[in-house]
C-alpha cells in the first residue's frame, strides 16, 4: 500500500486515514470502524483484539482524599499514601464495563474506601458492605456498571 503525502505530493509508504499529512506509517484521525478481530503484533488474530505484546494503560494518581476521583479513561490508579492517610469515597467519569486496578506502592499509611458515600458522584460498593482499608503494600480491582463501582475482591 502506498500513500501520498498531500503536503509535498510525494509518494511514501505512510497512510493517512482522515489525515492529508501522516506522521507515523498508519496515522487515524477520528473514529475507525473495524469488522472482525484486530491483530497487533500477530497476522492471525483469534479475537476481537488480540495483542501479541506487552499492553500499558493510562496511570493516573490519586494524593488526596476524593469523593469525586475522576477515572476518565483511566485503569490503573496509583495511590499515594506518603503525605499520610487517604479516605476515597467515590468517582466520576467511569463507564460501563470499566476496570480499573488501585495500587498502594507505598508502606506507609494507609487508604479507606468508603463504602456507599453519600456524596459520590459515582459510590463504591465493597463486597462486605463496609468500608475496607488497605494498609501496606496492595490493592484491589474494582467494576463500574456506569453508575456504580464495585469491588472485585472476595
Amino acid at each position: 500500500l502506498i500513500g501520498v503525502n498531500a503536503a509535498s505530493s510525494t509518494i511514501d509508504s505512510r497512510l493517512g486515514v482522515g489525515n492529508a499529512t501522516p506522521s507515523e506509517m498508519l496515522d487515524v484521525t477520528g473514529n475507525a470502524l473495524i469488522s472482525g478481530n484486530l491483530g497487533i503484533g500477530t497476522t492471525s488474530p483469534t479475537t476481537t483484539l488480540d495483542v501479541e505484546g506487552t499492553v500499558s494503560y493510562k496511570e493516573t494518581t490519586l494524593s488526596s482524599n476524593s469523593d469525586d476521583f475522576d477515572v476518565s479513561d483511566a485503569t490503573v490508579v496509583k495511590i499515594d499514601t506518603s503525605g499520610g492517610t487517604i479516605l476515597l469515597g467515590g468517582f466520576s467519569g467511569g463507564v460501563a464495563g470499566q476496570i480499573i486496578h488501585l495500587a498502594k506502592t507505598a508502606s506507609s499509611n494507609s487508604i479507606r474506601i468508603e463504602n456507599n458515600e453519600s456524596t459520590g458522584t459515582q459510590k463504591i460498593f465493597t463486597s462486605s458492605g463496609s468500608d475496607k482499608t488497605i494498609s501496606g503494600y496492595g490493592g484491589l480491582s474494582m467494576y463500574c456498571d456506569g453508575t456504580s463501582w464495585y469491588t472485585l475482591d472476595s
